[in-house]
């Protein structure tokens, strides 16, 4: 048994662990512990963890029978740890984002609700995939074979497009996320001492959204960047971005659909739609490059 394969069975053992905990373990307590479909548990980012703990399995059995190819121009290893870190991130986003917003108990016992079991044990299995897949998504010597370079033309479109996704992601977290009544909340408002919170992804999406300026502008260069790896190219690693970019708003869309008294802001909106253009542009990138990985 080589390492490659030893590598994919133990994906399949923390996917599979990732899996269970998200579904069996309790996500919030608040003096009970609720569960992570529960509008007082995981919300929006306990069904996308859901979600994306089904797909890493799925992956996990795709590495075993030696499936190479997802989607045109898009390996199984280069997937794995684009959503591999997107579910690690999700559950960060959950706990420090959205589980704050709501204050809990009374008097001296009131602050913000626990985070369950289920969260703790998603957490450190689902941050070990990655690891896995460094290893083998980035050390192979050779590339795949072809892989092909982007016209002059492509290469402009692709990274002014991307330039605009990034600026979207700065600008749009600075409007409103969530609405309560007359109260508006960006991505940026913490508590300090506040009883109303936002979500506070603000500032991780002002970080991809700057990232994503920068990449874009020195890809407008005659010879562009550099590509991360042989068989992680820079579309890879944008489309990593991208998704990890979608689980908030998109986590915060769901969540607001499920609670009464909570209305989805602009930003949140904008925010989605720049995701979801970055995402369809560096497919369509994916695909135009047939870079299909390991």
């Amino acid at each position: 048994m080589n390492h490659n394969r030893l590598l994919a069975y133990a994906h399949l053992v923390m996917a599979s662990g990732y899996l269970v905990f998200t579904v069996v373990g309790p996500w919030a307590k608040r003096g009970e512990s609720y569960g992570v479909f529960s509008s007082d548990g995981g919300t929006g980012f306990g069904i996308i963890g859901f979600i994306f703990a089904v797909i890493l399995v799925m992956l996990a059995i795709l590495r075993i029978i030696g499936r190479s190819e997802v989607l045109p121009g898009l390996g199984v290893e280069q997937l794995t740890l684009v959503i591999g870190v997107a579910a690690w991130l999700n559950l960060i986003c959950f706990v420090v984002g959205w589980l704050p917003i709501f204050e809990y108990g009374e008097g001296r016992r009131r602050g913000v609700p626990g985070t369950g079991w289920g969260v703790v044990g998603a957490y450190f299995t689902v941050s070990q995939i990655p690891l896995l897949l460094s290893p083998l998504t980035l050390g192979i010597p050779s590339p795949s074979k072809g892989i092909k370079s982007l016209s002059e033309t492509n290469r402009q479109v692709f990274s002014a497009m991307t330039i605009i996704c990034g600026v979207g992601l700065i600008c749009f977290p600075f409007l409103a996320w969530v609405t309560s009544g007359s109260v508006e909340l960006s991505a940026f408002d913490g508590r300090n001492g506040n009883p109303t919170s936002g979500p506070r992804f603000g500032y991780l999406l002002f970080a991809i959204g700057v990232t994503l300026v920068i990449a874009g502008l020195m890809r407008l260069r005659p010879k562009g960047l550099t590509e991360p790896g042989p068989n992680l190219l820079l579309s890879h690693c944008l489309l990593g971005a991208a998704v990890l970019a979608l689980t908030m708003p998109l986590g915060i869309i769901i969540s607001c659909l499920q609670r009464s008294g909570l209305d989805i802001g602009i930003g949140t909106w904008l925010t989605l739609a720049s995701c979801l253009a970055l995402i369809g542009l560096v497919i369509s990138e994916n695909k135009t490059r047939n870079a299909v990985g390991v």
